[in-house]
Order: C-alpha cells, then structure tokens, then sequence
C-alpha cells in the first residue's frame, strides 16, 4: 500500500470559495475535470453552503467538534455525530448548519458513473484484510498502525496491522 503523509497532502479552497481543506488523495480520470475518487478533510469554521459535485457520491463523517446538520433541500435534513459516516449526492443543494462551534470531517467522494463506494470508522485490533474489491483509502485517526502514524492515509490494496481508529474508506470501479 503506498503511505502519504501531511507533506503529500495539498491544502485547497473548497470549489465554492468558501474555505479550504486538506485533499488527502486524488485519483484523477481521463477527462481532466473530473475525477475518480478524492479524499479530504475539511474544517468548517462557519454555517454555510457545501459545493455542489455533479455526478459524484458523497461520503462524510464527522471526526471533531459538537456535530453538523446538513439541509438537504427536499431530501431532508443528516445530522452528523462523531465517527458516524453519512452518505449524500453532490447533485443535491446542501447547507450545513453547524450545532455548537466549529468541527472537522473527513469526505470521500467518488464519481458514481466509474464506482461504487463506502466509508466506514473501524476500531482495529489486529489486522485486517482491506481493498480487496478496489482500492481502499485506510486515514489513521488515533492509536498505532504497522507502518503507518496518525494523520498518515494509505491507499491501495494489502493487510493492515495495528491498534487503531481508522476510517476507511472503499472504492470499486464499475
């Protein structure tokens, strides 16, 4: 699996301008605009629209802070909690509402028309078997993983080896 680290990592402001966020990795497509996948974490400081990604699915999940509802419009409204991944369209208007004070969260979006994707938060204790059916996106959040540290991503395919949270994230081309 190839190891990045915050020196790998690309600070970017968000595609409406409406602050920035760290892409973690991207995996480009043919087509210069778009891309496969791309993971990020984002800090969000303020109540306000999320950028609209036509075509892409969205995954989110809340790492630090008091929480985030996101209004979307005629589907309804997700509320966020900690380590809960949540699942939405970049198609849809979203805003987020933010409950008490800033927080931080880790995205994964992936263009639905190229794969199919999942995020989850795991505890690990051991070692697991991970991107078997892809490429799987494995952020250290705390603890100690085999060749890896906090705040390092790991992507591809292999065994991972630790005690540690982890968010992972699963991407299968179709």
């Amino acid at each position: 699996m190839r190891r990045l680290t915050t020196s790998d990592y690309r600070r970017m402001p968000w595609k409406n301008g409406g602050g920035t966020t760290t892409e973690l990795v991207v995996e480009p497509l043919p087509d210069a605009a778009r891309f496969l996948y791309r993971a990020s974490i984002a800090d969000v400081a303020a109540d306000g629209p999320f950028s609209r990604f036509e075509g892409y699915d969205r995954h989110i999940v809340l790492l630090e802070g008091a929480g985030m509802t996101l209004a979307c419009g005629a589907h309804g409204d997700i509320t966020l909690a900690r380590h809960a991944p949540r699942t939405f369209s970049g198609d849809w208007p979203v805003n987020g509402r933010l409950t008490a004070g800033p927080v931080r969260d880790f995205n994964l979006m992936v263009d639905r028309a190229h794969a199919t994707s999942s995020l989850e938060v795991r505890s690990l204790s051991g070692e697991l078997v991970v991107g078997a059916s892809g490429t799987a996106i494995v952020h250290v959040l705390e603890g100690v993983l085999e060749g890896a540290a906090v705040g390092d991503t790991l992507v591809g395919t292999g065994s991972i080896r630790g005690r540690a949270t982890i968010v992972i994230g699963n991407v299968s081309r179709v």
